[in-house]
C-alpha cells in the first residue's frame, strides 16, 4: 500500500470498504485504520523524538535503508539514533548466547574488530553475552557498529548496557522499529531478528543453545538470501549445539575472518580480493566448563602445579586431569621451567 500510495496519510484516508475490499485487511483493522484520527499523539511522539534525537523514517522516507526495502515484512517505521550512513555500509551480523562463555565473548570481540579494520560494519541486538561483545569490539577497533533493539530508543534493555548504548549512540546507530515507551517483551525480539539480518551480507553464529533467538537470525537470514556462518564449539556442550547443529546443516564454517572473506568476496577491497590476510581471526580452541573455569583463575604469569591447586581449591586429580586437556588442546603450555603458563590468546 505504501508503494502505490507513498504518503501513509493517504492509506488512512480510504475508507473500510476500500481497505476490507481491495487490500484484504480485517474488518477490525480496516476500521482502525480508516478511523484513525489521534494525531495529537502522533505529535506528541515527534516532539518526543526530537528532544531525545531520534529520527522516526517511513518507508517512504529515501533514507529508509534499501537493504530493508526487499525482505520480507519490513518494518513500516524504524526508530534510528545516531549516523544514518551506516545503512549503506557494508556489514556483517555477529549473533549469539547471553549466556556465552569466555572464549566465545572473546572471538566476537576479535572478529568484529577485525571486520571493523576492514571497513565492514557490524550489527547485533545489544544483548548481553556475544552481542556486546561484537559491539563493544567493534568500537574499540574504531569501527561503526549497528545495534537493533526489542524496545523503544528511550527503553535500554538491558539496563547495564546503558553505556554501551551512549557509545553506540556517538559512534554508530541505534534503531527500532518500535514505538518510543515501548517495554522489552519477549515477543519483540524474535521480530527484531529480521532487521538485524537483513541489514547484513551474513549472519555469523558464535555460540547458540537448540532453543537460542540466534537461530531464529539464521533463519531469517536464508530467507533473505544472505549467508550464514557459525562458529563450531565443543562437542556434547549444550551451549554450541545449536551452532554445530547449523554447521551440519549447511551453515559456513568460521575459523577466523577469512572465512568470511572467502564466502563473500565482494566485502574485500578491490586491491585485497585473493589475497591471504595476515591479520586473520583464528578461532581459539574450544574449552570445557571446567577449563573455562581454571582459565578465569589464571592471569599471565607462570603457574607451578601446586599454585594452581591453590588458586582453584581442586584436587591433585582433577587439576592434572584438566591441564592435561588443556595442554593439548593448546589452551595453556609448558614453560622452560616446567611451569604452566596460559595461551595470551586466553588472557
Amino acid at each position: 500500500m505504501l508503494q502505490v500510495y507513498g504518503d501513509p496519510k493517504r492509506i488512512l484516508a480510504l475508507s473500510t470498504a476500500e481497505l476490507t475490499g481491495r487490500y484484504g485487511l480485517r474488518q477490525g483493522l480496516a476500521a482502525a485504520v480508516s478511523s484513525f484520527a489521534d494525531w495529537k499523539r502522533v505529535a506528541a511522539e515527534r516532539r518526543k523524538a526530537e528532544r531525545l534525537g531520534v529520527q522516526i523514517i517511513s518507508r517512504a522516507d529515501e533514507r529508509y535503508p534499501k537493504k530493508l526495502l526487499n525482505i520480507y515484512d519490513p518494518p513500516p517505521i524504524l526508530y534510528a539514533k545516531g549516523n544514518l550512513e551506516l545503512f549503506d555500509l557494508p556489514a556483517i551480523a555477529i549473533v549469539g548466547s547471553r549466556k556465552s562463555s569466555v572464549h566465545g565473548r572473546r572471538f566476537a570481540s576479535d572478529l568484529a574488530g577485525a571486520l571493523a579494520q576492514h571497513g565492514i560494519g557490524v550489527v547485533s541486538g545489544m544483548a548481553l553475552g556475544i552481542d556486546g561483545a561484537a559491539h563493544e569490539g567493534c568500537l574499540a577497533a574504531g569501527g561503526k557498529t549497528i545495534a537493533v533493539w526489542g524496545s523503544g530508543l528511550d527503553v535500554c534493555y538491558p539496563t547495564r548496557h546503558r553505556r554501551l548504548a551512549d557509545k553506540i549512540a556517538a559512534a554508530g546507530l541505534l534503531l527500532s522499529e518500535f514505538s518510543l515507551g515501548t517495554r522489552p517483551e519477549k515477543q519483540n525480539f524474535p521480530r527484531r531478528n529480521r532487521i538485524i539480518s537483513g541489514l547484513s551480507e551474513g549472519v555469523v553464529v558464535v555460540e547458540a543453545t537448540l532453543q537460542s533467538g540466534s537461530l531464529i537470525t539464521a533463519r531469517c537470514a536464508l530467507e533473505q538470501g544472505r549467508e550464514v556462518f557459525a562458529v563450531p564449539g565443543l562437542p556434547g556442550s549444550p551451549a554450541s549445539k545449536g551452532s554445530n547443529w547449523l554447521i551440519k546443516e549447511g551453515a559456513q564454517l568460521v575459523e577466523g575472518i577469512d572465512d568470511i572473506f572467502s564466502a563473500l568476496p565482494r566485502l574485500l577491497p578491490s586491491d585485497s580480493r585473493g589475497q591471504q590476510k595476515d591479520d586473520e581471526v583464528q578461532v581459539l580452541p574450544p574449552v570445557s566448563p571446567e577449563q573455562e573455569e581454571l582459565i578465569g583463575r589464571m592471569g599471565p604469569e607462570e603457574y607451578s602445579l601446586d599454585q594452581l591447586m591453590e588458586v582453584s581449591g581442586w584436587s591433585h586429580e582433577q587439576i592434572s586431569s584438566t591441564l592435561l586437556e588443556m595442554e593439548l588442546a593448546g589452551v595453556v603450555w609448558r614453560t622452560a621451567s616446567g611451569k604452566f603458563q596460559l595461551n595470551p590468546k586466553f588472557v
